[in-house]
């Protein structure tokens, strides 16, 4: 697949889950919330050694933060020691993300930002570390921990779950230890179809929810 439909099924993943409304709503709590932390007394903890690190030349188009983020998310969601397929290291999956963010809207782009912020920083309440700063057992757990919480956390949490996974997947250094040949849409020329709809959508419920 390549990075143009990676990028639509990520934003129409995005648009289904969050209504700009909802969106808006839940990032001033968010915020709101994360000011609360470091208004009692918890901003140190809001710290991590990474905010020192730059981030390479070439991710110009994320923010430090975002780099860091996939970077750890890379590992936890992608644990492939003791098996025959290449270390994430060895791919870049960094840089198929960043690829990918770069054929999103303007206007959605500068959303999954603030979202991203706010997964990386909600981490401080539960766990007393960023994600970024999460070992990779624990940033699993988080990540489950959001894919079964609210419909603005199982969106977050699916987006950047296929963002890596498609980083990673759709590298060709992948496909040897599989024995995959690569995608047959686009060996046989076939038109992108769009998306199904996610398993836990329900008709009507985002109009109900924007009516409220």
């Amino acid at each position: 697949m390549t990075p143009q439909h990676s990028a639509r099924r990520v934003t129409a993943v995005w648009q289904r889950g969050l209504s700009r409304r909802r969106f808006l709503t839940w990032a001033l709590a968010g915020t709101a919330g994360v000011a609360a932390v470091a208004a009692g007394g918890f901003a140190l903890l809001r710290r991590s050694p990474l905010d020192e690190q730059a981030k390479p030349a070439w991710a110009g188009g994320l923010s430090r933060q975002e780099y860091h983020l996939f970077d750890r998310a890379r590992v936890a969601l992608l644990p492939t020691e003791g098996t025959n397929l290449p270390d994430t290291g060895q791919v870049p999956v960094v840089a198929n993300v960043q690829n990918m963010l770069g054929y999103m809207a303007p206007p959605l782009r500068d959303q999954l930002a603030t979202g991203l912020g706010l997964f990386d920083n909600a981490a401080v309440v539960f766990h007393g570390r960023r994600f970024v700063d999460l070992d990779p057992a624990t940033a699993r757990d988080y990540f489950d921990a959001w894919s079964r919480g609210n419909a603005i956390q199982r969106t977050l949490a699916t987006v950047i779950k296929q963002l890596v996974y498609s980083a990673y997947w759709s590298d060709p250094a992948t496909w040897p230890p599989i024995e995959f040949d690569g995608p047959v849409s686009e060996q046989w020329g076939l038109a992108y179809l769009g998306n199904a709809p996610l398993p836990d959508d329900a008709p009507g419920k985002e109009r109900t929810e924007e009516n409220a």
